[in-house]
């Protein structure tokens, strides 16, 4: 057996070897550093070897790479491997384009924009490895109003919004987001496990059916009051679920705000007459801004129930639909550690 391999350093050299494993430069660099430094440490091969998971042979090369040209062996001699064929303001082209222009893209429309538009040639398959690295990835886009916002009204019931929520964080009031949404017995297919090379197909019944809405008031971290109606959410409705919130406010005998959009039902004559009873009992609304949906939480439960509960899922008929709703608010509440609750409405067909 032959002496050990062992790199001797100077105090210089060791100190620009450590530096090189904090610096940014490429991981290939910087593990041939470290495994330098730990042979002239006193490590053997084969147990740098084993630290890397590495060849014991890959070790030897890279300890006689050094022996023979030193702080140069780190480094790729010009003219070695692929020349990337991009540069950065390529990708920074396709990122303005992804901000700016009002429609999707795949990765093989964005190839075929980068080849067109900046002559660079990248397969479809590559271009999602380098906007991977850049943190672009492949998700879900969602429909916006901002256009329409006004700027100004929305910043200033912004604040007002932040100041509720932190008098409801420190206890002094209830605050509460209502909204509407529906249902129907097709719902969107989407992603699932299924075996390899094979397509899962979902049979859709023989009727969509009716609407199915809800009707519900959140109030996160506490609780998820809801109901049920076949068809459209009507005044009747929506003043039975804050009649009783109204009613709730009166017995604790504290402050509760109900934050909603400007549905015509919640402005409806009937609902207006309402309000001056409802302030005396201590339940009050605040109005968000036209176009600003993102502003209610509860917007959000209403995408996980969809995306989530009910993805990919088809119904016989609304009575079916309506109990995966409530199964699927019953996992939503637990998910999010509130309690849910379902009133009926007094209405032609409750649910």
């Amino acid at each position: 057996m032959g002496a050990r391999l062992r790199v001797f350093l100077t105090q210089k050299q060791d100190e620009t070897l450590l530096n090189l494993r904090k610096a940014k430069v490429p991981q290939k660099v910087k593990d041939p550093a470290e495994v330098i430094r730990l042979n002239a440490h006193g490590w053997y091969v084969e147990k740098i070897a084993a630290h890397f998971s590495w060849a014991s042979q890959t070790v030897r090369v890279v300890l006689h790479k050094w022996e023979k040209f030193g702080i140069e062996s780190l480094w790729e001699k010009p003219g070695r491997g692929g020349k990337q064929a991009w540069k950065e303001e390529d990708i920074e082209f396709l990122e303005e384009c992804l901000k700016k222009e009002p429609r999707t893209y795949n990765s093989f429309q964005l190839a075929d924009k980068l080849e067109k538009e900046r002559s660079i040639k990248l397969s479809p398959d590559r271009l999602r490895r380098v906007l991977k690295k850049k943190g672009i990835i492949w998700k879900r886009a969602s429909p916006s109003h901002k256009g329409k916002q006004d700027p100004k009204q929305r910043e200033i019931k912004q604040s007002d919004l932040d100041m509720l929520e932190l008098a409801a964080a420190a206890g002094e009031i209830d605050l509460k987001y209502l909204d509407e949404s529906g249902f129907c017995a097709w719902s969107k297919p989407s992603y699932t496990y299924y075996k390899k090379g094979e397509q899962k197909r979902i049979q859709q019944t023989k009727s969509r059916g009716r609407r199915l809405s809800i009707v519900g008031i959140f109030e996160p971290l506490s609780s998820f009051l809801y109901g049920l109606v076949i068809g459209g959410v009507d005044r009747k409705a929506y003043i039975q679920i804050m009649e009783k919130e109204a009613q709730e406010a009166a017995q604790m005998k504290r402050l509760r705000i109900i934050v909603q959009d400007n549905g015509p039902i919640h402005r409806c004559q009937e609902v207006k007459q309402l309000w001056s009873k409802w302030e005396g009992q201590g339940l009050y609304i605040f109005f968000l801004p036209k176009y600003c949906s993102e502003m209610n939480p509860i917007e959000l439960e209403w995408q996980h129930i969809k995306e989530d509960e009910l993805a990919g899922q088809m119904f016989d008929d609304e009575l079916e639909l309506a109990y995966a709703v409530m199964e699927g608010v019953e996992v939503r509440g637990k998910r999010g550690d509130y309690r849910t609750q379902h009133i009926k409405f007094k209405s032609l067909h409750p649910t």
